[in-house]
């Protein structure tokens, strides 16, 4: 069945058709398959097979996002009837409009360039296939999620990022620490994944649907009772709080920096993290209906970006610096949503996938030259790497929202709809701008300004060590993962500009009902005190990391409580960790299993056990041998059972 629905602005829909569509979905897949099943273990053509299907998507996927344009995001829907069981019809279809070709472009565009990064970053690992088509697998899961027109459809492949998430994750298994973080991130995901399967559930029971669009039309005329939707729109954050690390279930994104550098440029920055995002923007009318729900989506994000933020502000660490600020950042689109930013927060997710994507690959090229992201260790690189360190010098500013560069304009709307939703989420956001310019330049400064000490010394002996340069001689990476940092600089620069004469708006707005339309204009006031907190954040940086008028241990001490607390990342590990899982659960929970499993299980087993052979031993003195006593006691039987007859029903 085609579904077509009238865009926003009357327009010609798009000329693509459906099997090119599904031809987005299964070109990864189909890389997935040849790899697995014959190129696992030939170096090289596994990388080439990864880069060539995931390149057909992105091809496939510009050619999506153009006609989507044309058309200002109107949509073209294909369902077919996958499988009916009673009054339940589950349908199987794919749907594109202006929110779905721009996650397209945004998925298959990073997802390229970071295969291509990573035949440099992987080269001589053993998993060398394996990581390919675990990459594949989770490209393939990112696209069937975000066409998927129906919530039944969206959360197979939710479930399947998550599955694929793991695998990458967890690459590096033979490590502990890569085996703990993949096992918490798929468990704290699961938390949240409860939430969103009780909202399918309600919306099923109350409404009798699945269908996005049918979703949003129940909303939107009344049908269905307000507490109702508000625990729907509830269930579907929560699922998107564990996905996008959001407070309280933030905790498992930092540690997933275990996985290799190009799986956190892939799935922490762009893709998977982005996903609760997305889900909240795709159910977005029903969020507009619930006042409730939607303050509890601004003021959730308001927190995680704040705290995130904070965290990012004292780390030591690299990539977990990045990490943090991905956080924050994500909280900062949840906040837009919740303030009925759509357009903004969609704007700043497609900005900041690019410069996002450009800062971790960055990270990983420091990695690749001084054999470690710990800053202490670093320092002076911007001689020895001069294209990672403009690049990642322009995905920073970008972040930080400098005129006229992508983040300044997603940045800026996101504080224009705070401002205009509510003055205390507008000033979450404004002190969040602060915080990231001044923790993204002083990573800089701590990486690439003064003297460099020498990085972490290569041990030969440690088989987790695959190591092959000097790190005391740092030099500049291949071009294999230096290329891909100067493509990313251009969207990182001009991604921005796409908000130019509303054309972006207009794309994201037709993926609504013709009703909705959300749109932010520009403001002088918000961007000049925008650019002007974040121009003080980098000077702040630059005082005490570069020119040091006043030292970061000083600046420690006199702010020790607050330190302390950032350091030990607000003890939301500690509480999660200590108190609920070794203290609440392993020592109260598994215990009460324990005493449930002796007292009540075995019990029952063993008390079963001992009544039957006292049974038995009282009765066996009845078995005689003798064949009249046997005789005797059947006909005794017989005659008990004719009483009983007759007692029931007399003649």
């Amino acid at each position: 069945m085609l579904f077509l629905a009238e865009p926003a602005h009357a327009a010609a829909i798009p000329t693509i058709k459906e099997p090119m569509l599904w031809a987005i979905l299964l070109a990864p897949l189909v890389g997935w398959g040849l790899i697995v099943l014959s190129f696992r273990k030939v170096p090289g053509i596994a990388g080439y097979i990864a880069i060539a299907a995931v390149g057909t998507a992105c091809a496939l996927s510009y050619f999506a996002l153009f006609n989507a344009i044309d058309a200002d995001g109107g949509i073209r829907q294909y369902t077919h009837e996958w499988y009916t069981a009673g009054k339940l019809t589950v349908p199987l279809g794919v749907r594109l409009d202006g929110l779905t070709a721009v996650m397209l472009v945004v998925v298959t565009t990073v997802s390229t360039l970071v295969q291509i990064y990573s035949t440099g970053y992987m080269s001589g690992d053993p998993g060398y296939g394996r990581y390919f088509a675990h990459m594949c697998l989770f490209t393939t899961s990112m696209l069937g999620l975000v066409l998927a027109d129906n919530l039944f459809q969206i959360f197979i492949f939710w479930e399947l990022v998550g599955l694929s998430s793991y695998l990458l994750i967890g690459f590096w298994f033979h490590k502990p620490s890569a085996a703990a973080a993949a096992k918490k991130a798929f468990i704290v995901t699961r938390i949240g994944d409860l939430g969103l399967l009780a909202g399918m559930l309600l919306i099923w029971t109350k409404g009798g649907t699945f269908d996005v669009a049918g979703i949003q039309e129940l909303a939107e005329s009344g049908h269905l009772e307000a507490w109702v939707i508000t625990w729907f729109a509830l269930g579907i954050f929560a699922g998107a709080a564990g996905k996008s690390a959001q407070f309280p279930l933030q905790v498992w994104l930092p540690d997933a920096m275990e996985g290799p550098t190009p799986v956190s440029a892939l799935i922490h920055a762009a893709t998977m993290v982005a996903a609760g995002v997305y889900l909240v923007a795709r159910f977005f009318p029903v969020f507009e209906v619930s006042t409730d729900a939607r303050e509890v989506v601004a003021w959730i994000g308001a927190i995680t970006a704040i705290m995130a933020a904070c965290i990012a502000m004292v780390q030591t660490d690299f990539k977990r610096v990045l990490a943090y600020s991905t956080i924050s950042q994500l909280g900062y689109m949840m906040l837009a949503l919740g303030a009925l930013g759509y357009v903004a927060a969609i704007f700043h997710l497609f900005t900041h996938a690019f410069f996002k994507a450009l800062l971790f690959l960055g990270s990983g090229s420091v990695n690749h030259s001084t054999n470690t992201f710990d800053m202490r260790k670093m320092g002076g690189l911007r001689q020895h790497m001069p294209v990672t360190f403009w690049t990642f010098v322009i995905g920073s500013l970008s972040l930080s929202g400098i005129f006229p560069l992508a983040g300044f304009w997603s940045k800026d709307e996101i504080l224009l709809d705070a401002w205009r939703e509510n003055t205390g989420l507008w000033a979450c956001a404004f002190v969040v701008a602060f915080m990231t310019a001044f923790y993204m330049f002083r990573a800089i400064f701590l990486t690439f300004y003064g003297e460099y000490k020498g990085g972490e010394p290569v041990d030969h002996h440690d088989p987790d060590n695959h190591f092959h340069g000097d790190p005391k001689h740092p030099h500049e990476s291949p071009w294999n993962m230096k290329g891909p940092l100067i493509v990313l600089a251009v969207p990182s620069i001009a991604a921005g500009w796409f908000a130019y004469d509303h054309m972006f708006a207009d794309l994201i707005n037709g993926a609504l009902p013709a009703v909705h339309e959300h749109g932010s204009t520009f403001s002088w006031g918000i961007a000049l005190s925008s650019s002007a907190v974040a121009i003080a954040g980098i000077g702040l940086a630059w005082a005490i990391y570069y020119k040091q008028y006043v030292t970061s241990k000083s600046i420690r001490d006199g702010f020790a409580p607050f330190a302390i607390v950032f350091e030990n990342k607000f003890y939301m590990d500690k509480l999660y960790e200590d108190l609920i899982v070794r203290n609440i659960l392993q020592k109260g929970w598994n215990r009460l299993l324990q005493l449930n499993d002796i007292y009540v299980i075995d019990g029952l087993l063993n008390g079963g056990a001992r009544v039957t052979r006292q049974l038995s031993t009282r009765l066996r003195v009845i078995q005689t041998g003798q064949l009249q006593t046997y005789g005797l006691g059947v006909a005794a039987g017989v005659i008990v059972l004719v009483l009983a007859v007759y007692t029931a029903n007399p003649l």
